[in-house]
């Protein structure tokens, strides 16, 4: 118990360090999933909504993604990039609540509704050596439940990748976003962005043995690989498409 309860501290401390380093940003983050055969009736609404109520400086922006591969397939993921002091000056709208309720969730299944979460970039183990800031059309999305008493080796394995990136001058793209409300906190998922197939074809990988022991000695990706594998109580995949008519970003 005591473990446990000492690795949620340290991971709750490296939060908060985050969280005031990284210019305050909260994602919050929501997933939509429709009723069956809806899915484009609800996308539909969804970016009259957008147009009617999200468009202008006045609104923060907003990014929309459909799942295309996996158990949430045609799902729609909308989250919001703000500051806490920005969640403050833009308070729920109750025109803007009353179109959505009448107008986009008669086609969504709200038995599968998770409710609202946020999260923040652990910008620590997260990497851009690609030269490239931009949003992409897609992004390879890799959700780690990690075991609660493990976050600390979590946090350390994670120092090492972005090292062994770092070192050889890689080209990949990747961030981690850590759930710290609305769920699991040991919730953490990584992005890897790519503007088409080709491109994912050619991604550089991030789990690369050459990089890593290139760094870290040899044989140590394997190390590496099975503590990782040994702290993790799931992990799961899925590809999301960007969703211009959705988003205001």
């Amino acid at each position: 118990m005591k473990k446990f309860t000492g690795a949620i501290v340290f991971f709750s401390f490296c939060l908060s360090l985050s969280l005031g380093q990284d210019s305050r940003l909260v994602y919050q983050y929501r997933i939509w999933h429709p009723k069956p055969m809806q899915g484009q009736q609800m996308e539909d609404a969804m970016a009259k909504k957008t147009k009617k109520y999200n468009v202008g400086k006045e609104n923060y922006p907003m990014f929309s993604f459909r799942v295309i591969t996996g158990n949430d397939q045609d799902a729609v993921i909308r989250f919001t990039p703000r500051t806490f002091a920005d969640r403050d000056k833009y308070p729920l709208r109750k025109a803007e609540m009353d179109y959505w309720q009448k107008n986009v969730i008669p086609y969504v299944d709200m038995s599968k509704d998770e409710g609202t979460s946020l999260w923040v970039e652990m910008k620590s183990h997260s990497y851009n050596g690609s030269g490239n800031t931009e949003s992409t059309r897609y992004s390879e999305v890799t959700q780690y439940l990690v075991h609660p008493a493990k976050l600390g080796e979590w946090a350390e394995l994670r120092t090492q990748l972005v090292e062994a990136h770092k070192k050889a001058g890689s080209k990949a793209r990747f961030a981690h976003f850590n759930r710290f409300s609305g769920g699991k906190t040991h919730l953490i998922h990584m992005t890897v962005p790519f503007d088409s197939w080709a491109d994912y074809e050619n991604l550089v990988p991030i789990f690369s043995r050459e990089i890593f022991e290139n760094a870290h000695g040899e044989g140590t990706r394997k190390e590496w690989m099975d503590r990782a594998a040994d702290i993790l109580e799931y992990r799961k995949t899925y590809i999301r498409e960007y969703l211009p008519d959705l988003s205001t970003g």
